[in-house]
């Protein structure tokens, strides 16, 4: 009698010990969330994934405290702590859907308790689910919990992530043809993520998790230490939900170059008569013109200190003999218009007779006015009229 007394006396201690970790509720240190998903100048993100569906290890060993860092937590704290930092760093207002399955054995049978139905995500049903959430007792059937969310994804949207969250302990060979079979069902809609959470002697576990994010073709594994920092975490979440792509820059502005090129001192960009000829006296629009010579109002004589400076215009064409030039004659607006345009002729004239005068040949040269009609200057100042009583030259054969 006393052995039968016994016996149920220490079955039901070791229970107690086994499910400690389901009568404590899990601490969630501070988690501050690093930008997820934000385009920038040099890279530019897109969402790829429409539903995120977890598969959270809750067997046995997860109630074995953690070696990957002090705190003293057990793996399972760990792996939902995790969550915890991943919920937070998922963008506000995504679209996308999500749900929660964990896995483990009860006392008499296989428990695989589906937390959160796939659904619309809300960061704050997430967490319920994941509070929810509690370790069981025994062994791991991993392949139970990935058979069964082929029908939990049934009706999920869009492209799959699958986010395995274990420390891999003997997990069955099983769990790796369940995953394939996931992956002959959504083909290429389904990626596969781990997270192993699993001590230093457990490292099969993490192998194991490797293959099994494998399995798709795409998706990842990381360990629960490279998940150390919110920057960390931000990095993981964005490879599930998101592709990345990087932006060529634009090139900088070329530095605009004053180029000037017919070398006559005035650049391209201001120059409105471009290909005067090398050695042309230009004005301030870089045309051929002299407008330094200061015709008393009303005459047309050029006075004779003005003379010299019309010895450009003679070594120019004797330079090029083969030239032939228009002379142009302005005048600045005082005066009536018809007054002005035959004032201008004769200024023409009176250039071409001291050029003829100085021996270029009167048929290279003839004459036009345009009296006041196109200045280059404003008329509303002594010097902008001074710039507009000229005589420009036009090249009308080289």
């Amino acid at each position: 009698m006393l052995k039968k007394i016994i016996i149920p006396a220490i079955s039901i201690t070791g229970v107690a010990l086994l499910s400690g970790c389901a009568t404590q509720a899990t601490s969630y240190p501070s988690f501050s969330a690093s930008p997820v998903g934000q385009d920038s100048s040099t890279v530019a993100f897109k969402q790829k994934t429409n539903t995120m569906f977890v598969v959270l290890d809750a067997s046995s060993s997860t109630a074995e405290v953690f070696d990957g860092n002090s705190s003293g937590d057990t793996k399972f704290n760990v792996e939902k702590q995790i969550l915890h930092n991943i919920n937070k760093s998922i963008p506000q207002g995504i679209k996308l859907s999500s749900g929660l399955r964990t896995f483990g054995f009860s006392f008499d049978s296989c428990s695989n308790n589906l937390e959160q139905e796939v659904s619309s995500y809300s960061p704050s049903a997430f967490q319920a689910s994941l509070d929810n959430a509690q370790c069981a007792i025994g062994g791991s059937p991993m392949e139970n919990a990935l058979s069964d969310a082929a029908t939990d994804l049934e009706n999920a949207p869009g492209n799959i992530a699958l986010l395995v969250v274990s420390d891999g302990h003997q997990i069955s060979s099983r769990a790796l043809t369940a995953a394939q079979e996931l992956e002959d069902k959504f083909g290429d809609r389904l990626c596969v993520y781990s997270v192993w959470v699993g001590n230093e002697d457990e490292q099969a576990g993490r192998n194991f998790l490797q293959g099994l994010s494998g399995i798709a073709g795409c998706g990842t594994g990381v360990s629960a230490t490279e998940l150390n920092s919110s920057p960390a975490v931000a990095s993981f979440v964005e490879s599930i939900l998101f592709d990345k792509s990087a932006l060529t820059p634009r090139p900088r502005p070329i530095a605009r170059v004053d180029v000037d090129t017919d070398g006559d001192g005035v650049i391209d960009r201001k120059d409105q008569c471009p290909n005067t000829p090398k050695g042309a006296h230009v004005n301030s629009v870089g045309c051929w013109s002299f407008n330094n010579v200061e015709f008393a109002f009303n005459k047309a004589e050029i006075q004779p200190q003005y003379a010299p400076l019309f010895d450009n215009a003679v070594q120019v064409l004797q330079n090029n003999p083969s030239m032939t030039v228009l002379l142009e004659g302005h005048t600045d607006s005082r005066g009536t218009a018809i007054y002005n345009q035959g004032l201008s002729e004769r200024r023409a004239l009176a250039v071409k007779n001291l050029l003829v005068n100085k021996g270029i040949k009167s048929n290279r040269l003839t004459t036009k006015s345009f009296g006041e009609s196109r200045p280059i200057a404003t008329n509303d100042t002594e010097a902008g009229r001074a710039e507009n009583r000229r005589v420009d030259f036009t090249v009308t054969r080289r």
